[in-house]
């Protein structure tokens, strides 16, 4: 039996960032993944500016493909806007090797079976032990499902394709493109990365993710014509931000982070900030003693990420005199930008 520090389980953005965090605190530290690196993993790919802080490093000295946009074009209620915010796009068969090689821990090929605790910390398949266990494995994440309860809600569904593209796809100008549906129950999207193009759609109701994909595909090939390449996509699911989420982040030594957490974005779904974010913050709570789950509740994105989801969660209609309004706030979540007034939002929610 091999003995770590911690051993994390996921090596996606969460794991690895966490993974990074320990090992240069001088932890010896594992990352069990059933898949071997680099991997495929779907994902439209957005890099706010705040993520390279959250990864130490700056876009100039990422050594794989990116691609830089500096506005986006928004479809919604029959008008197209292109507000103009800032961030890069990736593949994440690139960005998540590249992020867990760099990590520094000891990576293992292995799928989590069976965790029990022991008198000095947690021992997986009879194989691994650790004091600490971080769950980063995703929505599915073996950790979450063993020993922390589901989640009430359930989480959103999508489908995408990505394939090589020597030209942008969609827009003469390579800038993502965005299809927001009438109902603000979801989005589709059309995203360009080098010679390489994202195409999905997702929605909070799963039982409208097809005929939502349907218009969208019409919309991306009325300019375009057939592409045959979006007869074969892949679905997968994951949850957006809740408050209560937080409430499950950790116990005993062990800690849930990124998607296992259920942190991406309440409006967009863009999941790879948080996940760094929380990664990072876990790290910090194992080698600090401190509560995790303060840490999560005080930083200032997730803060945002409460507020963001109260309004997510209100009726859809009253917000339609915002409606020239909502492809710049949009854009704005894809970029990472703060909210203006939180704190008179935040004062308005607790005594409003």
């Amino acid at each position: 039996m091999e003995t770590f520090d911690a051993i994390v389980v996921g090596g996606g953005p969460a794991g690895s960032n966490c993974a990074r965090t320990l090992v240069r605190s001088g932890m010896r530290v594992a990352v069990l993944d059933a898949a071997r690196f680099p991997r495929v993993k779907l994902c439209a790919g957005w890099v706010s500016p705040p993520v390279w802080e959250q990864i130490g490093l700056s876009p100039g000295d990422y050594p794989h493909g990116i691609w830089e946009w500096k506005r986006m074009h928004v479809h919604f209620a029959g008008k197209t806007r292109s507000p103009g915010c800032r961030g890069w796009l990736i593949r994440r068969v690139e960005f998540d090797d590249f992020l867990l090689r760099r990590s520094g821990a000891e990576v293992v090929e292995h799928r989590v079976q069976k965790i029990e605790r022991g008198q000095d910390g947690f021992v997986i398949d009879g194989r691994y032990r650790a004091r600490f266990v971080v769950g980063a494995g995703g929505t599915n994440c073996p950790v979450a499902r063993t020993l922390f309860p589901r989640k009430e809600r359930k989480p959103v569904a999508t489908q995408e394709r990505e394939f090589e593209a020597r030209t942008p796809f969609i827009g003469g100008d390579g800038e993502p493109e965005i299809l927001l549906h009438d109902d603000l129950g979801g989005y589709s999207w059309s995203i360009p990365k080098s010679s390489w193009t994202n195409v999905g759609c997702g929605t909070v109701d799963p039982k409208a993710l097809l005929p939502a994909w349907s218009q969208a595909r019409r919309f991306f090939e009325e300019e375009k014509g057939p592409i045959p390449a979006l007869d074969a996509v892949k679905g997968h699911s994951y949850y957006l931000f809740r408050s209560d989420h937080l409430r499950d982040c950790a116990r005993d030594g062990v800690y849930l982070a990124g998607d296992a957490l259920g942190l991406a974005h309440p409006l967009t779904g863009e999941g790879i900030l948080p996940a760094v974010t929380s990664g990072r913050l876990c790290a910090e709570a194992i080698l600090g003693g401190s509560d995790y789950r303060k840490l999560l509740e005080s930083h200032p994105m997730f803060r945002d990420y409460r507020i963001l989801a109260a309004v997510s969660a209100a009726p859809k209609k009253p917000l339609r005199f915002l409606t020239p309004l909502i492809p710049r706030l949009f854009a704005m979540a894809f970029s990472a930008r703060p909210l203006p007034a939180r704190r008179a939002i935040e004062w308005w929610q607790n005594h409003g």
